[in-house]
Order: structure tokens, then C-alpha cells, then sequence
């Protein structure tokens, strides 16, 4: 309906008329609402995913929280291991994508003592999420407790 003839209409026969019929709603404004409500949908479901851990090499912090997990799996009880928080020491070789961790760590025993242990880890990054276990390989894990 051209707005001329909208015009023609009484106000009963406007009231009549459905909305879509509306000379002011047109399908490409109808259209374009949709489109600019699912652009900002994108945009804000891509901002919340604000850590991207693809397509770079994770860096000595990253490979030692990586490292931590492992450890971890290898003590009797894993549930009382305190890690230092930056007291690590990286060896990293970028060619190979070969890390080495080495660090501390307090956790209790058998007999309930807790203990001091030095542990070294040897593993390579084999690409993808470095966050991800599937995406590193163990060479090694050596814990040794501290006398």
C-alpha cells in the first residue's frame, strides 16, 4: 500500500488494516532490523571468547601451568599440592617445540607429613590449544623430594 492511499483510509479502516500492510514497514526495514540484531549477537558472543590460545606458541608461564597438571597426575594425593606461583625454571627450544619445567612443589605423603619435592618435566607442544593435555606430549616427569 503506497502512503497516498493510507491516507485515503478512515481512521476504522486503518485500525483494520494489519501492520505488515503498514506503508512505513517495509520488508527491508523488517530485514535490516533482523540483520543489525544478529551482527551484534556475533559481536558480542566473539568478544566474551577473549582468550585465544591458537595459532602461537605458548609461552614459559603457559607451559608451566601445563606442567603443574602433570605433576599433578603423578602424585598419591593431588588434592593438597601447593605450586609457587612464579618460582619455575623454563628451558624452551622455539625449534623443537621442546619445554622443560622445573619447580617445587609442597604436598602430603602417605603418612599425612607434607614434603618439599623438586620436579622436572620434559615435554613438547604439538600444536592447538596449549591449555588443552591432547596438545602436548610427556618426554618425562621426575619428582625427587627434597632432603
Amino acid at each position: 500500500m503506497k502512503y497516498s492511499e493510507w491516507q485515503l483510509l478512515s481512521k476504522d479502516e486503518r485500525k483494520n488494516i494489519g501492520w505488515h500492510r503498514h506503508p512505513r514497514m517495509k520488508t527491508a526495514t523488517l530485514f535490516s532490523i533482523v540483520l543489525i540484531i544478529v551482527v551484534i549477537a556475533v559481536v558480542l558472543g566473539i568478544s566474551k571468547n577473549s582468550t585465544v590460545h591458537l595459532n602461537r606458541k605458548p609461552t614459559g608461564q603457559e607451559a608451566f601451568h601445563m606442567a603443574q597438571g602433570i605433576v599433578k597426575d603423578h602424585l598419591k594425593q593431588p588434592t593438597t599440592t601447593q605450586f609457587p606461583d612464579h618460582d619455575f625454571k623454563p628451558l624452551i627450544d622455539t625449534a623443537t617445540n621442546s619445554y622443560q619445567i622445573r619447580s617445587t612443589v609442597k604436598a602430603l605423603n602417605i603418612d599425612g607429613k607434607t614434603i618439599n619435592s623438586t620436579w622436572v618435566v620434559d615435554m613438547t607442544y604439538t600444536g592447538g590449544d596449549w591449555s588443552e593435555k591432547t596438545s602436548w606430549q610427556v618426554k618425562s616427569v621426575s619428582i625427587s623430594p627434597e632432603n
